[in-house]
């Protein structure tokens, strides 16, 4: 590398349990770099997976700073930021790629923009579409009140109610904004040197605000640069720890809104944008907790309404039998409706029990297990408590009927997404786009390990001279050129790309292009030889196809990874 006195972009990358993705995120970066003269920073937060082991072989050239315990993202940052020698400094997610122009468009950007402070390209999410906290407003009072009323949702692009999201601003147009996200951050080493650095007081979140409004107050200005694109593969860090990704996001508002608007406005102005915080972090909380609570809501709701009718249609065996004037009870009465809420949760407890939900929300046995060993303690209520007494046939009903819904409903939920497993997940239909070797291994780990969520379609071969024919026993669907119409023809929900060789701007002109119109996750599988780093396409970590939870697959296709690096 040059001598540090001379380097044009000095690249920081704080890393928290993503050993994979910050590999290939700093395959891209050495893949960015071009004619610039760059230095790379790498500062682990005390990583779990061994990043550090992992990562120091693979990039010598790369200056590492091992924490000994999570120092947060603001202060991680800092510690890089205050050895930078270049003239621009990028700050950047592990969870990111850049593209091959990446660095050159944007250094380029501000040598033709003096004014710019601080710039952030265009961000794509995993699914390729377009990331709407690229460029952000404030939380002033007027944007709270917005957001709190509704009026934000209901006028999303209003450049008076929407002034938060910024969505009226063109996603592909320059624009001067408020904020930028910190997961890419390019800044004036000029800029550092009079602001300082990020906030240490925000631990996560909300420090890239704190920096975006500080360097605009300071006079220099904050500008949204679509004039390059990354993919960022959101929240990985926050996924892989322990900490409240909701907790912290809306204390870092709090903080932050305390820290600059707490004396300009007044105590009523304060108030509201604490309220409207209060307000989303609750909202936040509810929709958390309706993803966590769907599966045992439907079962304890339907076991509920079936125990009900079977009392019911008890009763009215007995009134049928014995005659109208000897109907000997009301059906379902307080004490009866009790009992029933009590076995019904006894049947919700034994699933728990089982794994049911938190492992095998489709796997027969295991629902067949929680349904008998539920029906066993009910039965035994009947016997030694007189207020279950009611009718055993209630419970017996119970238990057939009742199981025949709770797998009914699941194999009904599996056939509308037209798959064939239904173990764990529900398998998604999906494409593997190349058919040499790498795309190959793909379709032999995916065959050999069923608790891994994806159900092979099909191959696209990039050449298309495989087109119509097999290959190891998946038909080839197409080209690249069809990508589209076999998405929208197949129901395809994951996009597997397993070239043996591939460019990073290929593969953003594909995510752009079928992302943006279909709801399409992308996944980019490491080819088993690499023998041009900087022009081949440094490629997600395979640990990413795997479900949580399940070691043997994480094992298995991390050492499909391996033999490929």
């Amino acid at each position: 590398m040059a001598p540090r006195a001379d380097i044009d972009v000095s690249i920081i990358i704080v890393n928290y349990n993503v050993r994979y993705f910050a590999e290939q995120c700093l395959r891209s970066v050495l893949a960015a770099r071009g004619d610039l003269t760059i230095e790379i920073f790498l500062v682990d937060n005390a990583s779990a997976d061994k990043s550090i082991e992992h990562l120091k072989p693979l990039f010598p050239e790369v200056i590492f700073i091992a924490n000994k315990e999570n120092v947060g993202f603001g202060k991680a940052n800092n510690m890089a930021l205050s050895q930078a020698k270049g003239k621009y400094l990028l700050v950047v997610n592990p969870d990111t790629i850049l593209q091959e122009d990446s660095l050159a468009a944007m250094t380029q950007y501000m040598e033709e923009n003096s004014r710019a402070g601080v710039i952030g390209p265009k961000i794509l999410n995993q699914y390729g579409g377009f990331e709407i906290s690229s460029k952000r407003g404030l939380p002033t009072p007027w944007v709270a009140f917005c957001r709190v009323s509704g009026l934000s949702a209901l006028f999303p692009k209003s450049p008076t109610f929407g002034r938060y999201d910024l969505l009226y601003l063109d996603e592909d147009t320059p624009s001067e904004v408020d904020s930028l996200t910190g997961s890419c951050m390019l800044v004036r080493k000029q800029v550092y040197d009079e602001v300082g650095g990020f906030d240490e007081m925000f631990f996560m979140y909300g420090e890239d605000i704190d920096w975006s409004y500080r360097i605009k107050l300071s006079g220099w200005e904050v500008h949204y640069a679509p004039i390059t694109k990354i993919v960022h593969f959101r929240g990985e860090s926050t996924r892989r720890s322990k900490i409240d990704r909701d907790k912290a996001f809306y204390g870092a508002m709090h903080m932050f809104v305390d820290k600059h608007f707490r004396k300009r406005n007044s105590w009523v102005g304060h108030q509201l944008i604490n309220f409207g915080i209060g307000i989303a972090w609750t909202v936040s909380r509810l929709k958390a907790l309706r993803k966590k609570i769907a599966w045992q809501s439907i079962d304890w709701m339907g076991l509920w309404l079936i125990m009900v009718s079977a009392r019911w249609v008890r009763t009215w065996e007995i009134w049928v039998n014995l005659g109208w004037g000897r109907w000997l009870s009301p059906g379902v009465n307080g004490m009866v409706a009790l009992a029933i809420t009590i076995q019904t949760t006894v049947w919700i407890l034994s699933f728990y029990g089982v794994q049911a939900y938190q492992k095998k929300r489709g796997n027969t046995k295991v629902l067949l297990t929680g349904l008998t060993l539920g029906f066993l303690i009910n039965s035994s209520f009947t016997y030694f408590f007189q207020q279950f007494a009611y009718s055993r046939f209630v419970t017996l009903f119970g238990f057939i009927v009742g199981g025949i819904f709770v797998i009914g409903w699941r194999m009904a939920l599996n056939f509308l997404f037209k798959t064939k497993s239904w173990n764990r997940y529900i398998r998604r239909r999906t494409l593997i786009v190349g058919v040499g070797n790498n795309g190959k291994s793909v379709r032999n780990n995916l065959r050999g390990d069923s608790s891994i969520p994806y159900d092979p379609i099909g191959f696209i071969d990039p050449a298309q001279q495989a087109a119509g024919g097999i290959v190891d026993g998946l038909p080839v669907l197409g080209g690249e050129n069809e990508l589209g119409r076999i998405v929208e023809l197949e129901g395809i929900e994951e996009i597997i790309f397993a070239y043996d060789k591939l460019g990073y701007d290929h593969i953003f002109e594909l995510i752009s292009q079928i992302g943006n119109r279909q709801n399409v996750d992308f996944k980019i599988i490491a080819p088993e030889s690499n023998d041009n780093l900087d022009s081949n396409l440094p490629l997600l970590s395979i640990e990413y196809l795997s479900p949580r939870g399940f070691k043997s697959s994480i094992k298995k296709l991390t050492s499909l990874m391996q033999k490929g690096l």
